[in-house]
This record gives C-alpha cells, structure tokens and sequence, in this order.
C-alpha cells in the first residue's frame, strides 16, 4: 500500500497482479476440472485429453485476467491460443486452426497496445467512424474463409469461418480496450458453444458457455471502469 500526493491510499501494482494471477489460476483448475466432473457424468467423454485440457485451463485464466485488465494476460494467452492450435488441427476445425495459429504471435500487439498496469490503456467506446471499416473488413475476411475452407475441405465451414471472423474482430477490439470486445465476444461464444458440442469437444464447449456468462460480467466490470475513469482494482 502506498500514499497518493493527497495522502490518498492506493494498491501496490505488484501485489494486486499477484492477487489477481492468483485467483485466475485458481479458477482455471476449478472451472476444467468442474467441466470434466460434468462431462464424465453426462457421458460426453470417457477419457481425458490432455491438449484439450491445459487449452482450456491457460483460457480461463487468460479470460479472467482480460477482464480484471491485467495485462499477464497476454503471455498466458498465447500458450493458450498455441496448445488450441494443434487441438482444433487435430479435430479438422481448419479455421479454429488457423485462428489461433494468427492469435498466438499476434498477442504481442496486444501486450504493447495495454501498455503496463500502472499506465493501462483506458477503456473506450468504438468510435462511429470505425464501425463500417470493421464491418466492411469481417465481411470480407468472412467471403475470404468460406473459400479457402471449402477448398481444404474443413468442418462445418460456415459456423467456424463465423468463429474465426469474430474472434479476429473481438481480439482486436480487446487489444485497443474498446467496450464492444464484450459484444463481439458474446456473438462468437454463441456460435462456438454449437459447433465444439457438435466435434466432439464438450469440454471446449463447455468452456464457451461459461465464456458467454462472462462476456457479460467483462462487459460490466468494464463499463464500470469507463464510467469511474480507473482501470478495474
């Protein structure tokens, strides 16, 4: 704890990242191992994935993280976003694949645009000048995926084409701290929750349910933040 000019006590940047990687850890292997007990008992799985299973741990503290701002996230992401890599290749969801073969060296953008704790990137709204130069790009990128996965032959092709677009969209949102990361994020959990089930992958699935519930909470934990102008204590 330290003293502001006004005497006013602030938190040690140190100790709350201690803090919150604490609780992000904590809550991964709660959240996967509640995924498997789940899964175990509804008959989705007979066996554990390990793949699967650290992908889904290093996501959900990564996803904590992203909403408490702290910007560990992103080293934690991309063991995430490259062990997802290797399990949607495995599965033949092509466009997961690729996605998260993008995201993984991409986080470093995102590691440099947050800047450090003590200094984070506010949270901001998207400017109304920037909505159609997004909306024209993912219109694209969309038109562009169908083609290159009908041509590779890559499962359910529409659903996840939508997957990659979106998440593309709400990463790069999440990178420049905009408030609607949340929405695009919300569109793509939607969708993802379907096609995982529907391949085989309940725990992923799972995941993105929990995703969804959490699409909400980062929303108002971030609006907050805008609304009080400090980053999430």
């Amino acid at each position: 704890m330290t003293l502001t000019a006004d005497r006013t006590p602030t938190r040690n940047p140190a100790l709350v990242l201690n803090r919150d990687t604490a609780v992000a850890l904590g809550l991964a292997v709660v959240l996967t191992g509640t995924s498997y007990v789940l899964a175990f008992a509804l008959g989705w799985i007979t066996e554990v994935n390990p793949l699967e299973a650290f992908a889904v741990a290093t996501s959900y503290a990564c996803t904590y993280l992203c909403v408490r701002q702290r910007r560990f996230n992103y080293p934690i992401g991309a063991l995430s976003t490259a062990a997802y890599c290797l399990l949607f290749w495995q599965q033949g969801l092509l466009a997961s694949a690729a996605l998260n073969a993008y995201l993984t060296p991409m986080l470093v953008y995102g590691w440099f645009r947050w800047r450090s704790d003590a200094e984070t990137r506010p949270v901001t709204r998207l400017a109304l000048r920037w909505v159609p130069v997004y909306a024209l790009v993912a219109a694209a990128a969309y038109g562009g995926a169908l083609l290159i996965l009908g041509a590779l032959g890559g499962q359910q092709a529409p659903a996840d084409g939508f997957i990659l677009v979106g998440t593309i969209i709400a990463q790069l949102l999440l990178d420049n701290k905009k408030i609607e990361t949340w929405v695009a994020w919300a569109l793509v959990n939607v969708v993802a929750i379907v096609v995982y089930f529907s391949s085989g992958l309940a725990i992923v699935g799972v995941q993105y349910v929990f995703f969804l519930g959490n699409a909400v909470y980062g929303f108002w934990m971030w609006r907050r933040a805008m609304r009080d102008g400090v980053p999430v204590a």
